[in-house]
């Protein structure tokens, strides 16, 4: 299975060095939302959200596959 690495960017850039093998750039995309909800929450807790906040999702070859915003991967319902 393919590598894909998420570089999260929420005011610093954190590189990831571990990356993680999906099925394919789907797979990757359904990753990345769910580590942007989960990271998400926890700044919530802190009692803030910033919906540009996001994740890079790059290749084993470390080529840009794709990104996912903090605002994209939540529905805000009022």
């Amino acid at each position: 299975m393919p590598l894909y690495y998420f570089n999260i960017d929420n005011d610093d850039v954190t590189e990831d060095f571990e990356g993680a093998e999906l099925a394919d750039d789907i797979a990757a995309h359904a990753y990345a939302v769910a580590a942007a909800r989960s990271l998400a929450a926890e700044t919530v807790k802190l009692g803030h959200f910033a919906p540009g906040h996001r994740i890079h999702i790059v290749d084993a070859a470390r080529e840009p596959v794709g990104t996912v915003t903090f605002g994209e991967a939540v529905e805000i319902r009022t």
